[in-house]
């Protein structure tokens, strides 16, 4: 009985050895399978996180995408005579584009910045392009400024306008030829055409830009563009000019008072204006540009002589001859002006009574050029992303070279500057800009001297 007992104790515990590994062993399958499931879960986990993020992506490039299409990036490219930021209508496939461009100024002269003050901060202009694309052929494009902040003469010492200074259609019909007509800039220098900033490196635009070849300077007209091969051109026909009157005459700018600029421009006698420019090996592009035409009286109170508006009074041709170097860092530039006035004596009387006749004469003839070089010296360290120019420019030109008999030529009519500084860019589109520049005037006019700052952005 007793080895019964035994043998069944022994049966009993290899039975129940048996059964605990069994429960074991699919403990450890239920681990395994858990753990299976674990990394699977894991696993899925995972790829949705990844899918989610994924997923954030396309959507942050579809909202760029929408922006890209409705406001589209400025690309540093020009379009037949216009600079970076007023082509970007142009290269707009269709739609709507935005752009523009700022200076924001301090200058200091030492002399008279503005009606005795020495210095003086300005808003000196904020710029709206507006364009819209058609289709890949047919673009409006326009400028809309605002100079110095405001409209309103009660503004600080005195505010300037809200105007178009360039709206027009255009339409592409192949790369070498192209049809515009609207208000357009005239083609003549460089700066009038490409002027936005951080295009050029002076705290302003150069002396003789301004005060011979009149930028900023646009025209009602019509006209054909393109590019063939290494050619480009612009021919327009324009309205004719007229003067102001009612004493908008500056002696050190004087021709600047014949620009009509599309205000409401009598269009009874017509200008022809062009520009040709070559390309050459390593981006030196050499031409000429002119502007040839007739001026017209205003008539009325604001002619001296007494004539209808529109009557012809005389003619006016501008030639101006260029060359334009922007390679490795360099930024090199040369404008001549030749500027003949016919007739200038009955320009002058028409325009001026008494002694400013003799004083203040329209010029029978100005000439004078500019040279600039400029150099990126941050190549030399080889700072990325980042440009930082060291720029001198020597301007020699007269204003009044020629005057009609029985006027005399003004104090200071002859002006040789002396400009350097640094124009540094953290971004293509933005400059930071100072110079200084020397202003020596003959005969009988103090030389001034003048220290400029400018902020100057486009987009």
């Amino acid at each position: 009985m007793k080895k019964v007992l035994l043998l069944s104790a022994v049966f009993s515990s290899l039975a129940f050895a048996q059964s605990t590994e069994e429960r074991i062993r699919q403990l450890e399958e239920q681990i395994r399978t858990l753990q299976q499931e674990i990394q699977r879960l894991k696993e899925e986990q995972r790829k949705v996180e990844e899918t989610k993020q994924e997923t954030e992506v396309l959507k942050e490039e579809l909202r760029k995408l929408r922006l890209e299409i409705a406001i589209p990036q400025l690309e540093l490219k020009t379009y037949s005579g216009l600079g970076p930021a007023a082509s970007k209508a142009m290269f707009n496939p269709w739609g709507v584009s935005i752009g523009g461009y700022g200076e924001l100024t301090f200058r200091n002269n030492s002399v008279d910045a503005r009606g005795g003050a020495k210095s003086i901060a300005n808003v000196q202009r904020i710029i709206l392009y507006l364009g819209y694309a058609f289709d890949e052929k047919l673009k409006f494009n326009s400028e809309l400024e605002l100079e110095h902040a405001s409209t309103s003469g009660e503004h600080g010492t005195g505010g300037a306008y809200f105007k178009a200074e360039l709206a027009f259609l255009d339409y592409n019909f192949r790369p070498e030829f192209g049809v515009r007509g609207g208000l357009l800039l005239m083609p003549v220098g460089i700066i009038n055409e490409v002027h936005e900033p951080p295009t050029f490196p002076s705290a302003e635009r150069p002396f003789l830009e301004r005060r011979i070849l009149l930028s900023t300077w646009e025209e009602m007209g019509v006209g054909v563009y393109g590019t063939i091969k290494n050619l480009d051109y612009r021919f327009y026909i324009t309205n004719g000019l007229m003067l102001k009157g009612g004493g908008d005459y500056n002696v050190l700018e004087p021709l600047k008072t014949v620009r009509q600029r599309g205000a409401r421009a009598v269009a009874d006698r017509i200008g022809f204006t062009g520009r040709v420019d070559y390309t050459l090996p390593y981006n030196l592009k050499v031409g000429f540009s002119f502007w040839a035409g007739d001026i017209m009286s205003k008539g009325g109170n604001d002619s001296q002589l007494r004539l209808r508006r529109g009557t012809k009074l005389g003619s006016m041709t501008m030639i101006s001859p260029h060359l334009w170097w922007q390679y490795g860092g360099w930024d090199v530039r040369f404008v001549g002006a030749l500027v003949n006035v016919n007739n200038a004596r009955k320009i002058t009387d028409d325009l001026q009574s008494g002694a400013d006749r003799i004083n203040k004469p329209i010029p029978s003839e100005q000439r004078g050029y500019y040279v600039q070089v400029a150099y990126d010296i941050f190549r030399l360290f080889k700072i990325d992303k980042q440009e930082l120019y060291v720029f001198g420019i020597y301007e020699d030109f007269d204003a009044h070279a020629k005057v009609p008999e029985g006027s005399v030529k003004p104090a200071g009519h002859k002006l040789r500057v002396y400009n350097v500084g640094l124009s540094y860019k953290p971004h293509p589109l933005v400059a930071i800009k100072t110079d200084y520049a020397r202003l020596n005037y003959s005969p009988n006019r103090k030389d001034e001297n003048e220290y400029r700052l400018t902020l100057g952005f486009m987009f």
